[in-house]
């Protein structure tokens, strides 16, 4: 069984009681009496009582809520980001040592997310050194203002958030949400380390979609191949894969030829909402897959949809290079004359200018 587990830095725990009820409350607060000191054991232990809860209480990540635009005012979310802490001395007050932080949410298009907390309800002394510079960690925290440019966050929680696999006989998605090609058994044997060539990655652009598709649903050993249409949450969906040594459920969405380019968010439909229909398929793996580069931006939340404490999932990208590799294992790569390289290309621009030149004077 998969569980989340929460490690806090910073926990206010009035907020975090108000969330979890007064059983939930009173069930921490008996557990934390029972240790030697039940003041520094208390934080520790409500931590744990939240992450016990939060799949039932509701919680949905920042990014999905802004590719979604259901955001508000009084809005409880969790993020995970990469934030900016820094101690802001100058504002101190009895019992109050402001920090603030900073961090920049990509959903399509960079949001600033914003605010600060009373490092004087850090979990402990040592949790303070956590809270300075550059870490990324998960925050729980309640939406204080909302424009189109910057989020404010009065954080509940502050610290790490991991998650655990309490059987551990059993071979589950459990070493992180993001699976990669390679942990794939159907794929064994595929060389995901070897390069690509210029004229590789340009053959990966003329494989029409559903070629790709139907490859890749013969290599897992799925035999119902779907055709394309407009309502669909997925372009594929199978309960054949073999992830990490077990079988496991996976939906799959194929982009192609048609978006040639760098994929980002915007490139997944009107607010992405491709992503959250993809996410809506009851599969435990999720699958992007395009014939090109992917973006940072579109990596980060498909890990923000995975992390959902409601229904955490695991993802896996299969980029251009990757579909290439894939593609080149079972001979479907098409051949082409390669492009000459880009100097050779001038030189004979150039001849070919220079011989013109005599034919416009006759003529």
């Amino acid at each position: 069984m998969t569980r989340i587990a929460l490690e806090p830095y910073y926990l206010h725990q009035d907020q975090v009681q108000s969330l979890l009820g007064d059983q939930r409350t009173e069930s921490a607060r008996a557990r934390a009496d029972r240790r030697s000191n039940p003041a520094a054991a208390l934080p520790y232990v409500l931590a744990s009582e939240l992450a016990e809860a939060l799949p039932t209480l509701g919680i949905r990540e920042l990014a999905n809520c802004v590719l979604e635009q259901d955001i508000r005012s009084g809005q409880v979310i969790g993020t995970e980001l990469e934030f900016t802490f820094q101690r802001d001395r100058i504002h101190d007050a009895p019992g109050f040592k402001p920090v603030s932080f900073t961090a920049v949410l990509n959903a399509g298009e960079p949001v600033r997310v914003a605010g600060t907390f009373n490092s004087a309800r850090t979990a402990s002394s040592s949790a303070a050194g956590s809270l300075i510079g550059s870490r990324r960690a998960y925050l729980i925290g309640t939406i204080t203002d909302v424009t189109r440019e910057r989020i404010e966050l009065r954080p509940v929680f502050i610290g790490v958030r991991s998650f655990v696999d309490d059987d551990q006989a059993a071979e589950c998605l459990t070493a992180g949400p993001r699976v990669y090609p390679s942990d794939i058994g159907q794929f064994r044997g595929i060389d995901f380390a070897s390069p690509l060539t210029e004229a590789e990655l340009e053959a990966v652009l003329r494989v029409p979609e559903d070629t790709v598709k139907r490859a890749f649903a013969g290599l897992i050993g799925e035999s119902y191949v779907p055709k394309d249409w407009g309502g669909e949450r997925s372009d594929l969906y199978t309960s054949r894969v073999f992830a990490r040594g077990r079988q496991v459920s996976a939906a799959w969405l194929f982009k192609g030829p048609g978006y040639p380019r760098a994929m980002d968010v915007k490139a997944l439909g009107k607010n992405g909402d491709q992503i959250d229909r993809l996410f809506t398929e009851p599969a435990e793996l999720l699958v992007l897959q395009h014939c090109h580069q992917i973006k940072p931006s579109l990596v980060a939340m498909m890990d923000s949809y995975a992390h959902d404490a409601r229904s955490p999932r695991s993802y896996m990208i299969i980029d251009g290079s990757d579909t290439g590799r894939i593609l080149r294992s079972l001979g479907l790569l098409p051949t082409f004359p390669a492009r000459p390289p880009l100097q050779e290309q001038e030189a004979l621009i150039s001849v070919a200018e220079a011989t013109s030149e005599p034919r416009r004077a006759r003529e």
